[in-house]
C-alpha cells in the first residue's frame, strides 16, 4: 500500500533498542535477582566458616580474677580486706565456699569426629545454593515474560500511531482534491469541512495512541530499572518447539525435597557420638602471691552423645515426610497448570491466525473500495459523507488488525513461558 510507504518514509531515523535490549536491562538491574546472587556468596562463606567450626582446632586466651572482700575481726581489729584468703571472726562470703582466685592461660580445643557432620552441613549448603542458582533462573524468565508483554504493548501503541499517520495522509490527499473540486464548483465546500473535522478525530486517536506509548514505556523502564527514552524495534515473537525434557519450573521442587532430607542429615548430627581433645596450659591460684610457683598444663577428652531425648527425633522425621509430600502435590500441581496452558495456548494462537487471515483479506476489500469511492467522488457519484464512513470502517479494522497481531505475539509469548 502506497500510503504506507509514504508515512513510514517521512520518519525521521532515531535511536531505537530491541526487545533483548529491555530483556538484558531488567535481568541486569533486578534487586531480587542480585539478592539471589549475595545469598549465593552467604552460602559459600558459611560453608567455610562451618569447615572451621567442624574440623579445625580452636585456641583461646582466657582469664579469670576473683576477689572476695570481707569485713575482718580478728584480734580485736575490724578491717577491710580486697583480698580475703582466711579469717577466722569476719562479715562477708563464707570463705570456705568463695575464695580469691586467678586463673590464665591458653585453652585449645580440636573436634575429632566432626566430619560427617561438617559434609552434612556442607550438603545442605550446596542445595541452597541450587536452590538460588534455580530461583535467578526462575526471575529471569518471569522477567522475560513481562518485559517482553510490555514491550508488545508499547508496539501495539507505535503501530497504531502509525496507522494513523498513514491515514491521515489518505485524508490529507482526499480533501486536497475534494477542495479543487469545491472551487471549481463540482463538489460542496460542506465536504471539505467534513473532512477537516474527520482528520482532527483521527488526529485526536494518534494523540490517544502517543499518550498511551508513553505510560506503557514509563512502564517498561520501571521494569527494567533505566531511563529510555529510544524508539522500539518491532519484535519477532517465535514459536518455540515443544519442549520434551523434563520442565526447568518443576526443578524448584525437587530441590525443596532435597533441601528437606538434607536438613534432616543435619539434625541426625545431634545424636552423634561428639569427641574433642583439649588442652590448656597457664596459672590456676587461690594465693596470689605465688602465682610465680603455680604454671602447669592440663588435657583431657571430652564425649557428648546423646542416647534419649523422648523421641524427638522420630518427630522431625516425620515432619520431614511431610514436607515432601506438600512438595510433590504442588509439583504435580504445577505440572498441570503448565500442561493446561500450553494446550490453551496453542488452541488460541490458531484461531488468532484465522482471524488475523480474514482480517488481512477484508482490509483488502477496504483498500479497494477506498480507490474506487475517490474515482467515484471524482465522477460526482459519491459525496464526502459516504467516503468518510468508509474511511471510519477502515480506521478500525486496521486498528483491530494491529490489535490481532500484537495478541498473537503475546500468545506466543505466554506459550514460550511455559514450554520451559
Amino acid at each position: 500500500m502506497a500510503f504506507w510507504m509514504i508515512a513510514l518514509g517521512s520518519m525521521p531515523v532515531v535511536a531505537q533498542n530491541t526487545l533483548d535490549y529491555f530483556i538484558g536491562q531488567a535481568h541486569k538491574n533486578s534487586p531480587l535477582i542480585v539478592s539471589y546472587r549475595n545469598q549465593k556468596a552467604i552460602d559459600a562463606e558459611e560453608m567455610l566458616r562451618l569447615k572451621a567450626a567442624y574440623t579445625h582446632s580452636r585456641l583461646e586466651l582466657t582469664g579469670d580474677w576473683l576477689v572476695v572482700p570481707i569485713l575482718s575481726k580478728d584480734d580485736g581489729t575490724t578491717r577491710f580486706k580486697v583480698d580475703a584468703q582466711n579469717a577466722s571472726s569476719y562479715a562477708g562470703y563464707d570463705l570456705g565456699q568463695t575464695s580469691s582466685h586467678l586463673n590464665a592461660g591458653l585453652s585449645w580445643m580440636k573436634p575429632l569426629t566432626g566430619a560427617k557432620g561438617l559434609k552434612a552441613e556442607t550438603d545442605l549448603l550446596k542445595i541452597s545454593q541450587a536452590l538460588s542458582d534455580n530461583r535467578i533462573k526462575l526471575t529471569e524468565h518471569e522477567l522475560t515474560r513481562l518485559v517482553t508483554e510490555q514491550y508488545l504493548l508499547c508496539e501495539l501503541d507505535a503501530e497504531n500511531q502509525h496507522s494513523f499517520q498513514a491515514i491521515d495522509t489518505l485524508i490529507a490527499n482526499e480533501m486536497e482534491m475534494v477542495t479543487k473540486l469545491s472551487n471549481r464548483g463540482l463538489a460542496s465546500p460542506t465536504d471539505v469541512q467534513l473532512l477537516k473535522i474527520e482528520r482532527q478525530s483521527n488526529d485526536n486517536r494518534k494523540q490517544a495512541s502517543q499518550q498511551s506509548f508513553l505510560a506503557h514505556h514509563a512502564e517498561l523502564n520501571t521494569l527494567c530499572g533505566i531511563q529510555d527514552t529510544t524508539t522500539l524495534v518491532p519484535a519477532a515473537i517465535d514459536l518455540q518447539a515443544q519442549s520434551t525434557s523434563s520442565s526447568a519450573f518443576l526443578q524448584q521442587y525437587r530441590l525443596d525435597s532435597l533441601q528437606a532430607h538434607a536438613q534432616y542429615r543435619t539434625y541426625l548430627n545431634l545424636y552423634r557420638p561428639q569427641l574433642s581433645a583439649y588442652a590448656d596450659a597457664g596459672t590456676q591460684t587461690g594465693v596470689f602471691q605465688d602465682v610465680y610457683k603455680r604454671w602447669g598444663a592440663s588435657a583431657g577428652l571430652h564425649l557428648s552423645w546423646t542416647l534419649s531425648d523422648g523421641k524427638q527425633l522420630q518427630n522431625r522425621k516425620r515432619q520431614m515426610k511431610l514436607q515432601q509430600n506438600t512438595t510433590e502435590v504442588e509439583r504435580q500441581h504445577t505440572q498441570l497448570v503448565r500442561q493446561t496452558n500450553l494446550r490453551s495456548a496453542l488452541e488460541q494462537i490458531k484461531l488468532q491466525d484465522l482471524l488475523i487471515q480474514q482480517a488481512d483479506h477484508q482490509l483488502a476489500d477496504y483498500v479497494k473500495l477506498l480507490a474506487d469511492f475517490q474515482k467515484e467522488i471524482l465522477a460526482g457519484r459519491r459525496s464526502a459523507v459516504d467516503y468518510v464512513n468508509l474511511l471510519q470502517s477502515y480506521r478500525q479494522q486496521v486498528s483491530a488488525l494491529n490489535e490481532m497481531k500484537i495478541n498473537r505475539k503475546l500468545l506466543v509469548n505466554t506459550y514460550n513461558y511455559w514450554n520451559w
